[in-house]
């Protein structure tokens, strides 16, 4: 027995858990083979993949959380499609729920090195409680229809794996090269991603559409999700990977991939033909600008090029549908105004609770409250369902102690990256992938004004992982040892 498993407390888990784990793999040998004998394939097919995820995962917990990243906007749609026969599973949800059971168990048998919790954990299970305490509200309160399923989902998908995406990743052993390497899964999946794009707008290719959720923005690239604002939110992450890998390269050619890589993401960002992405974009490469001078070049350049290319193909694009619709189109812009003044209505008759939360509960809830402002009139906010304003949201449904923890928390985030850019203890790379984060982070809240960010797992989790990265300690790369001396300390014979 190892020293680590010897103290009390371990012990005293260990035991019960080493029963639980025969018992478990007991019932799970019987189901797999009445499953097998009856010709349940999907079940067999979850259950294998389930193991063989949880063995791969023991290696090491790192891997399966760079398999997480790389996989939801790329491959796992193809395992989903199938799994769409079982209640609420996904590739995703196993791995993330798994990742946290582990991290649990783990801790239990052998006694990992103790994380504190620090500030942004801290706020992020109150505030995760407080949305909690408003969606029992809300199916305590709801008038109609029942939609306990599709709420819980919504909670446990949209917001507690979203934001416990920063607890896990800062409770990982990061060290430089397990860093690189989820840079580079995350890099190399713009090559899927680009594909994605142009099979989808210009070939007819649906290989990757999801079938088991509703694609909502038919005509633009939407990749594996269901709209082309994620879409293109996933491509900006791996766009961003590959510019911070080539500040990291020193090899020319290693510098040409991945400016080939960078390209493919470009594609699908453009592709998605969408505002927020767009605007994302942007405000990421104004950061970079400022704080991360090996990308200033770069920057200048594709402005540039950028430039000189839409001054030539503005006159073909004016007239388009894509402009005329996604550009020049005022009425989305009135909808959300005219939100605003239900929200505001709202949070003024639910103070202190807000109306509760719900997939559905804003928009149900908000045709007793539309009213005109600011010469807008109360019929454009009919004409929407969600209030495509996270605050806005997250103000009306949790009232007024959700809305402020939700304020705190960020600023905690913009904070602790603070730190972490200028902290001189730790190592260059590090503050760099900190620039990095703070761009995801800041993107993520300036769309968040005008989508709803509860709907954005896949880019929530990335942005909030990505964070939770950068406030780790980092420990140093383990130079293998061969039991042999330094040639500098070899002794003649």
């Amino acid at each position: 027995m190892t020293p680590e498993r010897q103290s009390a407390p371990f012990q005293v888990l260990a035991m019960p858990l080493r029963l639980l784990e025969k018992l478990a793999w007991v019932f799970i040998v019987l189901f797999f083979t009445m499953n097998l004998a009856s010709g349940e394939w999907v079940f067999v097919a979850a259950i294998g993949g389930s193991l063989a995820a949880i063995c791969f995962a023991m290696l090491d917990l790192r891997i399966i959380a760079i398999l997480w990243f790389a996989g939801s906007p790329t491959i796992f749609v193809f395992a989903n499609n199938i799994l769409d026969a079982l209640p609420f599973l996904t590739v995703e949800r196993a791995l993330f729920f798994g990742l946290c059971g582990l991290m649990v168990i783990t801790a239990a048998l052998r006694r990992r090195e103790k994380v504190n919790m620090d500030m942004v954990e801290k706020l992020v299970f109150v505030y995760l409680g407080i949305v909690l305490a408003a969606l029992l509200r809300n199916f305590m309160l709801f008038e109609g229809e029942p939609t306990y399923k599709e709420d819980i989902a919504f909670y446990l998908q949209g917001y507690v794996l979203a934001w416990m995406s920063y607890w896990l990743m800062r409770r990982m052993q990061w060290t430089e090269k397990w860093v690189m390497r989820y840079l580079w899964a995350i890099a190399l999946a713009s090559v899927i991603i680009g594909f994605q794009g142009v099979g989808q707008n210009f070939l007819g290719i649906r290989w990757f559409n999801p079938t088991w959720i509703e694609v909502i923005n038919e005509g633009r690239a939407t990749g594996v999700f269901s709209n082309a604002t994620e879409y293109g939110l996933a491509a900006l992450v791996s766009l961003l990977f590959c510019m911070l890998l080539q500040g990291q390269s020193r090899d020319p050619m290693r510098w040409i991939f991945l400016f080939i890589l960078l390209i493919c993401a470009a594609l699908g960002l453009a592709l998605c033909k969408t505002r927020a992405p767009w605007l994302a974009a942007l405000i990421s490469f104004a950061i970079l600008f400022r704080h991360d001078k090996t990308t200033r070049p770069l920057l200048a350049t594709g402005a540039i090029i950028g430039g000189i290319a839409g001054m030539i193909a503005l006159p073909f694009v004016i007239d388009s549908d894509l402009f005329q619709r996604r550009i020049l189109d005022l009425h989305p812009i009135y909808a959300r105004i005219a939100l605003f003044g239900s929200g505001f209505s709202m949070l003024l008759d639910n103070p202190i609770l807000g109306i509760g939360f719900g997939k559905n509960t804003f928009e149900t809830e908000k045709v007793k409250y539309l009213v005109s402002v600011f010469g807008v009139s109360y019929d454009e906010g009919s004409r929407t369902g969600p209030p495509h304003n996270e605050w806005l949201g997250i103000m009306a449904m949790t009232g007024v102690f959700g809305f402020v923890t939700y304020i705190w928390l960020h600023v905690e985030i913009f904070r602790k990256l603070k730190r972490m850019r200028e902290d001189p203890t730790i190592s260059e790379f590090q503050r760099r992938f900190s620039v990095y984060a703070l761009c995801l982070m800041v993107s993520q809240v300036a769309i968040s004004f005008f989508i709803d960010i509860g709907y954005l797992i896949y880019s929530s989790s990335a942005t909030l992982g990505a964070v939770g990265i950068a406030c780790a300690t980092w420990k140093p790369d383990v130079v293998p040892t061969t039991g042999y001396p330094p040639k500098s300390e070899t002794k003649p014979t």
